[in-house]
């Protein structure tokens, strides 16, 4: 669209770019300015071709020079957005998604524009410059004005620029948002945190002065927590807890820390009486006499972990959301952008694209979904089941999903307990991400499901016919910590490692890729007792 002729003859349709627009004048509603300006603002109207995208009205502010080529632009938005046209800058608030303004408003506005950024970041603002052809622009402009829009130009062109750049503003806000209910999941795991630290704690006592330092005083709590007898610890060092993955530099730290008669506070894997491991924050003070000696050291335990796997948890998540999500966000987005404009992009391949895109977002959101489940609360659920029962409903959800797998089932002949709350669910996850990420050279897939009983723990071995868990996954569930360049593609692996922690187990890897769950073996429960059932 060009400026309006000297003389206010309307602009002829070349000279606007119409290409046969129809004017809504009768839509418009006009008010003076206390500048002698017109203000336009006109009511959307569904035109079907226009802006929206199905979603809010966007509000289109034309901050142009009153004249007839600002009124067609105003008739031209109106099908789709709500259209501010005016000269006076105050209407550059809150509610305006993007801004079409020529040079000389530009200059005379600058510092208002700067302030709308300001507010309204970090959601993107976008600034459209209406230029003549061959108009120079200084570098100065580009830090106000995000694109440029040549006049006279087609209303296709000028469509397809407003589409992509309301789009992006639209992208923008959704992911402001989610970064927004992401903050205030973390704020209220801190919230959590703080609770569980003010909750009662293990108390113990050892003697700094006798041999090895036994414990002479243990606390109600601390035997609930670890599961023995005030009888079976008195007298014996603390280190009874320690078990297969306690951290032996943590345990080295606290060991130098109490010869050195000094105050430590470390987190370590511990483990139950049955068997069962645990984190539990272990903060120790040496206690002195009179004279200056150190007679004794006061240990609190505090069972962190649930802390622990929120934290892992929050950290996953914020990495699903920072990274898949984005990424399948700029997928759709990028063909969106090629369909709308046009390019040379095959529709069939973006449509299936697309389609490929939207299905990975549903399988997202069920599998956080079953991480919701993993980590909800169930009052009075015992949790102890037989292995084989699970095991079996492990088989039988493969077989439902895929109809093409064979699924090999091995159970002990004698019935084995477990405390297995939500387990059928963290191994159907984790065989289901095999069968759906794992490359195969053969269309016959297998997976197998092996218990044995080797003493007081069963060991479930879960296993594909296609290499397993890669070892580079199983390095990043063992340690516990995604990174930007370490992490894992799907959520199925951490669902159970999630599951198997939670009820006491432990994960295990074979060199072939097997993953071995393994849990303590539990006495079968009473028959007045709750059985869960998933």
């Amino acid at each position: 669209m060009t400026d309006a002729p000297a003389d206010g003859r309307p602009s002829t349709d070349t000279e606007a770019g119409r290409e046969g627009t129809t004017g809504h004048s009768e839509e418009t509603e006009r008010t003076g300015s206390e500048d002698g300006e017109t203000t336009n603002r006109v009511r959307a109207l569904d035109l079907g071709d226009g802006l929206s995208d199905g979603q809010d009205t966007p509000h289109a502010l034309l901050l142009l020079a009153a004249d007839r080529n600002r009124e067609l632009l105003a008739e031209f938005l109106a099908g789709a957005a709500t259209v501010t046209a005016t000269t006076d800058a105050d209407a550059l608030d809150g509610t305006v998604d993007l801004c079409l303004v020529d040079r000389r408003h530009l200059a005379a506005h600058r510092a208002a524009f700067a302030a709308r950024r300001e507010a309204a970041d970090p959601v993107w603002f976008p600034v459209v410059l209406l230029a003549p052809e061959g108009d120079a622009l200084d570098a100065a402009v580009w830090s106000v004005v995000d694109e440029v829009v040549r006049t006279p130009v087609s209303k296709p062109l000028l469509r397809a620029r407003l589409r992509n750049l309301l789009a992006r503003r639209r992208a923008s806000r959704r992911l402001v948002e989610q970064e927004a209910a992401l903050e205030a999941a973390l704020a209220d795991l801190r919230v959590r945190d703080r609770a569980m630290a003010e909750a009662p704690i293990g108390v113990t006592i050892a003697g700094a002065r006798e041999a090895d330092t036994p414990l002479v005083y243990v606390n109600d709590a601390f035997c609930a927590l670890t599961g023995y007898d005030r009888s079976e610890v008195v007298g014996r060092n603390c280190r009874f807890l320690q078990g297969p993955r306690t951290d032996e530099a943590t345990v080295r730290r606290l060991r130098e820390a109490i010869d050195a008669a000094e105050p430590v506070s470390v987190d370590l894997v511990n483990y139950t009486r049955d068997g069962e491991q645990f984190w539990n924050k272990v903060d120790i003070a040496p206690i002195h006499d009179d004279d200056g000696e150190v007679t004794h050291f006061v240990g609190f335990q505090t069972d962190i972990t649930v802390r622990k796997l929120h934290e892992q948890r929050v950290g996953v998540l914020n990495r699903l959301l920072r990274h898949n999500l984005r990424n399948e966000l700029n997928i759709l987005d990028g063909y969106r952008d090629a369909l709308a404009r046009d390019a040379e992009v095959d529709r069939e391949t973006a449509l299936r694209r697309i389609d490929a895109s939207v299905g990975r977002l549903v399988e997202l959101s069920e599998e956080t979904s079953h991480i919701e489940q993993v980590f909800d609360d169930h009052p009075g659920s015992v949790g102890i089941r037989p292995v084989a029962a699970v095991v079996e409903e492990v088989a039988t959800g493969l077989r439902e999903r895929y109809a093409d797998v064979t699924v090999t089932v091995e159970t002990p002949a004698d019935p084995v307990y477990v405390n297995a709350e939500r387990l059928s669910l963290g191994c159907l996850d984790y065989l289901s991400m095999l069968l759906d990420t794992n490359e195969c050279a053969t269309d016959d897939r297998r997976v197998s499901v092996v218990v044995r009983v080797d003493g007081d723990v069963v060991d479930i071995a879960l296993s594909d016919d296609c290499g397993g868990l890669a070892e580079s996954d199983w390095h990043v569930v063992e340690t516990g910590v995604e990174t930007p360049l370490r992490h894992t593609d799907r959520l199925g692996v951490w669902v159970l490692r999630w599951v198997t922690t939670t009820n006491g187990g432990e994960l295990a890897r074979a060199a072939d890729g097997t993953l071995h769950v393994q849990f303590p073996v539990r006495p079968a429960p009473a028959a007045s007792e709750h059985v869960s059932e998933e």
